[in-house]
């Protein structure tokens, strides 16, 4: 796909993963909208101030972005709890912004070109005290198959832990942090936007970054009754 000239609507570009692919595509020639919740500046691109968790706001976002080509669901809440430490409000919010605002989103700006959609090693692997985030995540993951068999045009990006980021430290564990040889596992965020932007060019359908977590994910199926046995210790 020849990117130059596409207007592309990014969510969470505010920092993080969003706000590299925002300078990535930017230096591509596209025509950017940026969308975040809190304020934030970007030079000659035209920036949103939207909370992907208030229905009333997404609404008022699609009518106000006008015709878009692409659009990147990048906004994300992270989570780390278990069932019994889960508050409504963390629920509410999370599947909010994680699950039902790509798919409102997805269908309120139809038809798109191209619809790319981040999803988590969270969404196809079974983790402790992740039970909320993963679910998000999973929701993410068959919509974006789902739509696929529908004959749009969908990436779905499968990411693992991302170096440095907010995002990365809200799903860390709340009392141990990221252990050690987890942060060896990080990838750059820069990497994994240079990544997505070659997977939209070659027209991909699914990437998965660090590439090796294919392997991982049938393994961890596999390890789930050894991961519930040692459950409690996460």
């Amino acid at each position: 796909m020849d990117l130059q000239g596409k207007r592309i609507l990014i969510t969470g570009a505010a920092r993080g993963l969003g706000r590299e692919l925002a300078a990535l595509l930017e230096r591509e020639g596209c025509s950017l909208i940026l969308v975040d919740r809190d304020p934030f500046s970007f030079s000659n691109v035209q920036a949103l101030v939207c909370d992907l968790a208030d229905f009333s706001q997404r609404k008022r976002l699609i009518e106000d972005a006008g015709k878009i080509d692409i659009l990147i669901n990048c906004a994300g809440i992270g989570s780390h709890s278990q069932l019994n430490q889960l508050a409504v409000d963390e629920v509410e919010r999370v599947m909010q912004v994680n699950a039902l605002a790509p798919l409102e989103l997805v269908a309120g700006l139809s038809p798109l070109e191209l619809v790319v959609n981040i999803g988590s090693v969270a969404g196809e692997m079974n983790l402790p005290s992740m039970s909320l985030y993963s679910a998000s995540k999973s929701a993410v993951h068959a919509f974006s198959r789902s739509i696929q068999l529908e004959g749009v045009k969908t990436l779905l990006v499968i990411l693992g832990p991302l170096r440095g980021t907010d995002f990365a430290r809200s799903i860390a564990h709340p009392h141990t942090g990221q252990p050690g040889w987890y942060r060896r596992l990080d990838l750059p965020v820069e990497t994994a936007a240079r990544l997505i932007v070659q997977a939209m060019k070659r027209g991909q359908s699914q990437l998965v970054a660090p590439g090796w977590y294919r392997i991982i994910f049938p393994l961890a199926r596999w390890l789930a009754p050894l991961i519930e046995l040692f459950g409690e210790k996460f």
